[in-house]
């Protein structure tokens, strides 16, 4: 039986403080939750989940959302599902029991994490611009608040990300192990035997959409099709100059996100390897210059046609094609174009839905 982590704070009085040590504790002042997140129309249930903090498996931990089914409506989101909390502390170990409904099986893992990347993440707390009303300026927040978030997957696949305001951030893939030891008559004492939990898994899985339906009767859950999320292209996004783009918010198939503030990084595009958009936020100046804001959302499978067919290792300039005229609440205006060596691919086809609005405040 693990003994529950209590976080507190010691206040040491000393006649001489090295500024090192003074310096090194404000870096440190970071909290997190603990967070999960599924594919949709995946849920899991978890029996027991552990983030456990200290150098050993019997360490003190943060527990992880036990009591309610997680459905996320897109992969990396949370929906609300968090629990205890950290601060000053990176997790070192996961430790997790789950059931996942389309296959009615139990996974169990015990993780090593890389708690040196998960805490180069937090350290530094996550710079972003906001909007001062008093002031009428733009100010620079730097938030110290964070999820560990864990994605559970059918098959048993685990993935760990980090949230902040700004950003998803993956910095772990594990693999579970089917369990078949797992005493469910623990989380429902009401349950006499641990057969029954078949008849609870049957009544969740009667809910779900015909699709999934399907694939469970037909047993072809898309196992493969999920680590096909997590490859990576070189993607640039590309804007001119005459959009006056203030921030461009990025999600991606994979459950990570990005948020480029081009006043924070005077107006240069980071370049790194991305997963495929599944969503994207731009705030942009019309011809009058009134600030605009445009949501576009991607079908999923038709954008991973497209990339998978232009492959991992050719440069792809992401462009941002913006018609100053358009007006608010209107579904077109924006396209987007991939360049590459041979030409430009219209993404047109793989855009589900686009709309405009006006933005009073930058941010």
């Amino acid at each position: 039986m693990k003994k529950i982590f209590y976080f507190s704070t010691t206040i040491i009085l000393s006649i001489i403080i090295l500024t090192s040590c003074q310096n090194n504790m404000k870096k440190k002042k970071y909290s997190w939750v603990a967070t999960v997140c599924t594919p949709r129309n995946y849920p899991a249930l978890i029996f027991s989940g552990h983030l456990i903090v200290g150098k050993t498996l019997n360490s003190g931990y943060v527990y992880m959302p036990f009591d309610r089914i997680i459905n996320s409506r897109h992969l990396g989101n949370n929906d609300g599902s968090s629990s205890g909390e950290a601060t000053g502390i990176a997790p070192k170990f996961l430790d997790i029991t789950w059931m996942s409904f389309t296959e009615n099986k139990s996974y169990s893992g015990v993780f090593e994490l890389d708690s040196e990347k998960i805490e180069s993440l937090m350290i530094n707390g996550s710079d972003r611009p906001y909007w001062d009303p008093e002031t009428k300026k733009i100010g620079i927040a730097n938030d110290r608040h964070f999820a560990i978030n864990t994605g559970l997957f059918p098959g048993g696949m685990v993935v760990l990300y980090v949230f902040s305001q700004s950003s998803m951030t993956i910095v772990g893939r594990y693999q579970a192990h089917e369990d078949y030891n797992v005493d469910w008559k623990v989380a429902f004492p009401n349950m006499e035997h641990n057969n029954k939990m078949d008849g609870y898994v049957a009544d969740i899985v009667s809910r779900f959409p015909q699709e999934i339906k399907d694939q469970i009767a037909n047993n072809t859950i898309p196992f493969g099709y999920w680590e096909t999320l997590f490859r990576e292209y070189h993607i640039m996004p590309l804007i001119k100059a005459e959009d006056k783009v203030e921030t461009i918010r990025l999600k991606y198939i994979n459950g990570e996100a990005e948020s480029i503030f081009l006043s924070l990084n005077g107006n240069s595009m980071p370049i790194k390897k991305r997963a495929i958009p599944r969503k994207i936020n731009i705030v942009w100046h019309d011809v009058n210059d009134v600030r605009m804001e445009t949501d576009i959302f991607f079908d999923e499978k038709k954008s991973k046609a497209i990339f998978e067919r232009i492959g991992t290792a050719e440069p792809i300039g992401f462009v941002i094609d913006i018609d100053r005229n358009t007006k608010p609440r209107e579904t077109e205006g924006i396209s987007i174009k991939l360049k590459i060596s041979s030409g430009e691919i219209d993404m047109q086809e793989a855009i589900e839905s686009q709309e405009s609005f006006t933005k009073p405040k930058p941010y």
